[in-house]
């Protein structure tokens, strides 16, 4: 499996790779991501995607017909203006989820997010990939979300990635499978 940062080499691209996501996070997300970041990804333009703070992440397999999406994070404003993730079911419980949400954390340098508390697989992918919880808040439905945020260090290891070392394509993250 490889986790790497989505790039567009010609921005004619984007419109095709904007649908695949949004299909992908339709078909696997189990209708529990917030209208508000489909609607994001959807207004989601090449130049911005390039901006700071924005970012999409995929984890890929090899097969026959060449690397075949397994799972995705999408990150605009550093998760204030949507945090999403999805993974194919086929792919779960193999921690990919936390392994893109770290991902995300390297590249974009710091993340905040919102869960609901009655999604305990989406908190524990939160908690693994080294977000705290730092607030209790309610969603518009009146249910009661934690709001996770996780920033990289200021001075981090010399042989650890960060955002100001990881290019765009970078190959962030290799596990055999």
């Amino acid at each position: 499996m490889e986790i790497s940062r989505l790039t567009l080499s010609d921005q004619e691209q984007w419109p095709y790779i904007q649908r695949q996501c949004v299909d992908f996070f339709r078909r696997y997300s189990h209708r529990h991501l917030a209208r508000e970041g489909y609607q994001r990804l959807l207004s989601l333009t090449a130049a911005e995607l390039k901006e700071p703070g924005n970012s999409i992440i995929t984890a890929t397999v090899r097969a026959d017909v060449g690397s075949v999406p397994v799972g995705i994070c999408f990150v605009a404003e550093y998760g204030a203006g949507a945090c999403m993730i999805a993974v194919h079911p086929l792919y779960r419980k193999r921690q990919i989820g936390s392994s893109l949400i770290a991902a995300q954390l390297s590249a974009v340098g710091r993340l905040k997010c919102k869960v609901a508390i009655h999604h305990l697989a989406s908190l524990q992918t939160c908690f693994r990939a080294g977000l705290q919880a730092i607030a209790l808040e309610n969603d518009p439905a009146g249910k009661p979300s934690l709001i996770m945020s996780g920033e990289l260090p200021l001075f981090p290891s010399p042989s650890a990635p960060n955002a100001d070392t990881i290019q765009e394509g970078e190959l962030l993250c290799q596990n055999p499978s």
